[in-house]
């Protein structure tokens, strides 16, 4: 029995390539009998079905991918919401996406603007005020999961009450692509801007009380003034008014110590991870060693954002740290 097959081409395969199958090489077969035949038949038949399915599996297109799983920071502050309102406003103000960055030799990613909404999270339906801060033309920025090409960071932070003299913060970041696809961020980013927030706080707690302290300076030296000079002087001070704090500058001193013991705390064991962001899984900036003093900026029910002696600011666990004594 003989078999004679002509060229054979499979529907949608490349002709050219690394595709290129070795039966169009063949132009004739001949001479092929009993086992051989089905032998050689089979074989044709498989490598089409597998060069079809490889054309298809180049061909198809790449599904996007989007991570539901997106958690925000949420932190409360023993500060009056009038505080925390300003200090959430200039930090959506200072044209700056903290915990970011595209290159590695530029590690802060300017170019961001304050915003009255954002469509990737919609309107904010809850109690409190929603504030935005926008960076847009990002290129595939750092702290975001899977993110790829270029898109834009949307920052929200919405402050609200938390009780008498107590403040909430939710902040969340999204990252959203040229295609459309949104990468929810690592917590890095969530973390710096609160730790932004704090700074800023710290800056207004830290000039109300230098006021304050200068009022209550001049306050006494009238009085130390007044007293010295004889009844009836006419070149005695008028008395201060009411409404000038009555603290004499030693009592703001032992009160600022007694703030200062408060908030800060030393390393209980050599090893402690000064951590990126609140959390076990987070990169380790540095391991610090034992009673190494550190200033509480951050407060959260298990962790501590800090502020080392040398300047670098991070996130602690509160087991590792103990009151300074």
């Amino acid at each position: 029995m003989r078999l004679t097959l002509a060229p054979v081409r499979c529907i949608n395969a490349p002709t050219s390539g690394r595709f290129n199958p070795p039966l169009q090489m063949l132009t004739r077969v001949t001479a092929v009998e009993g086992d051989g035949q089905e032998r050689l038949l089979t074989f044709f038949l498989l490598w089409c079905f597998v060069l079809l399915g490889a054309v298809s599996a180049v061909s198809a297109p790449l599904p996007k991918t989007k991570d539901d799983g997106e958690q925000g920071l949420l932190v409360h502050f023993d500060v009056p919401e009038a505080d925390v309102l300003k200090a959430v406003q200039e930090v959506t103000q200072d044209q700056i996406i903290h915990g970011t960055y595209s290159y590695e030799k530029e590690r802060i990613l300017y170019g961001a603007h304050s915003a009255n909404s954002a469509g990737v999270f919609g309107g904010w339906p809850g109690p409190g005020k929603a504030f935005y801060k926008v960076a847009n033309k990002v290129l595939s920025p750092r702290f975001f999961k899977d993110s790829e090409d270029i898109g834009t960071i949307t920052v929200r932070y919405v402050v609200k009450e938390a009780g008498p003299g107590a403040t909430a913060v939710q902040i969340d970041a999204v990252f959203v692509d040229a295609r459309n696809v949104r990468h929810p961020s690592t917590g890095n980013v969530e973390s710096s801007e609160y730790a932004a927030i704090q700074a800023h706080l710290k800056n207004i707690q830290a000039s109300r009380k230098e006021t304050q302290g200068a009022a209550a300076e001049t306050a006494a030296k009238r009085a130390l003034s007044s007293a010295q000079q004889p009844a009836g002087s006419p070149y005695a001070e008028p008395a201060s008014d009411s409404s000038t704090p009555g603290w004499s500058v030693q009592e703001l001193q032992a009160r600022v110590r007694a703030l200062r013991h408060q908030v800060e705390l030393r390393v209980k064991d050599s090893g402690a991870s000064l951590k990126s962001a609140p959390f076990r899984s987070s990169a380790t900036i540095l391991s610090l060693p034992e009673q190494t003093e550190v200033l509480i900026v951050v407060l959260t029910p298990y962790w501590y954002g800090v502020e080392t002696e040398d300047g670098h600011h991070g996130w602690i666990h509160h087991s590792q740290l103990e009151p300074l004594p």
